[in-house]
């Protein structure tokens, strides 16, 4: 049983690409990343012995991840979660990594019936969000403040049994973003969401001022924690 008190200080560490292969069995299976940015994920996934494809919406985070994998181009389409470019039926894995949330609040449950559509029989729906605190959240909120959506992505999944999924799974962990410098930051939260661009430009002495004061400085960059709920579903045979 997740205990949402857990400071995320006492949560169990791993990088959001260990969760999955720790909580999934993704070897030989067709797995289905969803809003999967520059496709690390994606990337990560096909290493481990999955057929994975990336959905992702936005041309910028899509052209990183063709710049970065020039040989796999079809491992990578336009689309979106409400929406998914795939037959019924015919994906293992469906993952929202960090993704949901994006998904516009009217459309976060069609997102979950989609999941339920392209999903074999006993096919797994894998959702991890960021919780809404932490010192990614407060560095970045001024300009995009996710709490609401945040809550509207598991208020989405609370509707998962209805539509045929069995929940197997509910826990929390922690994660850690590494950026060089406050350039690298802005480039990955902006690229994100390229509408955030100009409020970052009207902000950015702001937000390289909290860039700095919340993350902990290390050798390799700064380093911002965050504790993440994940919640694995099955689809009912």
């Amino acid at each position: 049983m997740v205990d949402p008190t857990t400071p995320p200080a006492e949560l169990r560490k791993m990088s959001n690409a260990d969760a999955v292969v720790h909580h999934v069995d993704v070897v030989g299976n067709k797995v289905v990343d969803v809003g999967c940015g520059a496709g690390e994920l994606v990337r990560f996934l096909r290493r481990k012995g999955a057929d994975a494809v990336g959905v992702e919406c936005g041309e910028v985070m899509r052209q990183r991840a063709l710049d970065a994998d020039p040989e796999n181009h079809h491992a990578y389409v336009d689309g979106v979660g409400q929406d998914l470019p795939f037959d019924d039926q015919s994906v293992d894995v469906v993952i929202f990594s960090y993704s949901l949330h994006h998904v516009p609040a009217d459309h976060m449950e069609a997102a979950v019936a989609e999941s339920y559509r392209v999903l074999a029989p006993g096919g797994i729906l894998y959702v991890a969000e960021p919780e809404p605190h932490g010192p990614g959240f407060e560095a970045s909120k001024h300009i995009d403040d996710e709490t609401v959506v945040r809550g509207l992505a598991q208020d989405a999944l609370d509707t998962a049994p209805s539509i045929g999924f069995t929940p197997t799974i509910t826990t929390r962990y922690a994660t850690e973003s590494v950026y060089r410098d406050f350039a690298e930051w802005e480039h990955v939260i902006v690229g994100i969401d390229p509408s955030r661009a100009e409020q970052m430009a009207n902000q950015r002495e702001r937000s390289s001022e909290l860039f700095h004061s919340h993350g902990e400085k290390r050798a390799d960059g700064y380093v911002f924690g965050q504790a993440i709920t994940l919640r694995v579903f099955s689809r009912d045979e």
